[in-house]
């Protein structure tokens, strides 16, 4: 297993995304940056959203949607005001989509139904007050699927698309449930971290579960039914945020490092191919 740094020193790095056109986008959180970055190394252009973009998903449309937790997360260096909720960006343009009773929205993806599915933990300090909420961007509406929860963060659905692998960063687990079309219902036995609390995740196309746990500064590995099946490590702090499977081939698993602001490419195994983020869209 081979590593290359793509690109350092953009901020706190999160929420990468590989685009059906075939484009990596990342955020740099502490710059209230939209980033994309080149597979063969370097920046090719950035857009200003400001406030705090935490997360990134691709819209059933193509457009990309941010989760913004305005920044209130960590300080940001962006003057663009940007409250928390999400945004939407369409070919350029900068769109401020207001989600009632938001407080930081960190991770989102397309859900099966269509809407944008989202985790809001809550303001730093609070306990409990979690939430995972669905946008549905024809309506305007946003609906609440689990609420109660200890700091929700990364989210990623099944190859079926109608199960939610969920990241809890405090128990320091990844719950499974599935979707009925109506609500969710826990399906299957959690993955447990042996260390760290789980923060992005990914899954392959074979089932298998990738979860970043940034202070035990690795990517922890899952197979289907929730035992271990490994972990990658890496040669220097890096502090693994978010990672989602890249290339043309879905064949390279790209690492955000909030540790240096780097965007790092593992070079996986052979066979080894990432599940399509637009696997389970409607």
């Amino acid at each position: 297993m081979s590593m290359r740094t793509l690109a350092a020193g953009i901020g706190f790095t999160e929420g990468p995304v590989w685009t059906a056109d075939h484009r990596l986008l990342v955020v740099a959180m502490s710059r209230g940056l939209v980033v994309e970055i080149d597979l063969d190394g370097g920046v090719l252009g950035t857009v200003e959203v400001g406030g705090g973009p935490n997360g990134l998903a691709e819209g059933p449309d193509g457009a990309i949607w941010v989760a913004q937790n305005g920044a209130a997360l960590r300080p940001s260096r962006s003057t663009r005001p940007a409250p928390a909720g999400l945004q939407r960006l369409d070919a350029g343009r900068v769109v401020d989509v207001p989600v009632p009773g938001a407080l930081a929205p960190n991770d989102l993806a397309t859900g099966p139904d269509g809407r944008i599915w989202f985790t809001d933990p809550g303001l730093p300090g609070s306990t409990g007050h979690g939430r995972l909420c669905a946008h549905d961007p024809v309506t305007g509406t946003t609906s609440v699927l689990l609420d109660g929860l200890a700091f929700p963060n990364g989210l990623a659905l099944g190859p079926e698309g109608d199960v939610l692998h969920l990241a809890h960063t405090d128990d320091g687990v990844v719950t499974r449930q599935r979707w009925t079309g109506e609500r969710l219902v826990p399906a299957g036995t959690p993955a447990v971290l042996p260390a760290g609390g789980p923060d992005g995740l990914a899954l392959d196309a074979d089932g298998r579960l990738y979860a970043a746990a940034p202070d035990a500064d690795a990517v922890f590995v899952f197979e289907p039914d929730g035992r271990p099946a490994g972990d990658i490590r890496f040669p220097e702090p890096t502090f693994p945020t978010n990672l989602c499977f890249a290339g043309p081939g879905l064949d390279a698993l790209v690492v955000t490092g909030a540790k240096g602001g780097r965007v790092v490419l593992v070079e996986l195994p052979r066979r080894t191919r990432g599940l399509s983020l637009h696997a389970g869209a409607a």
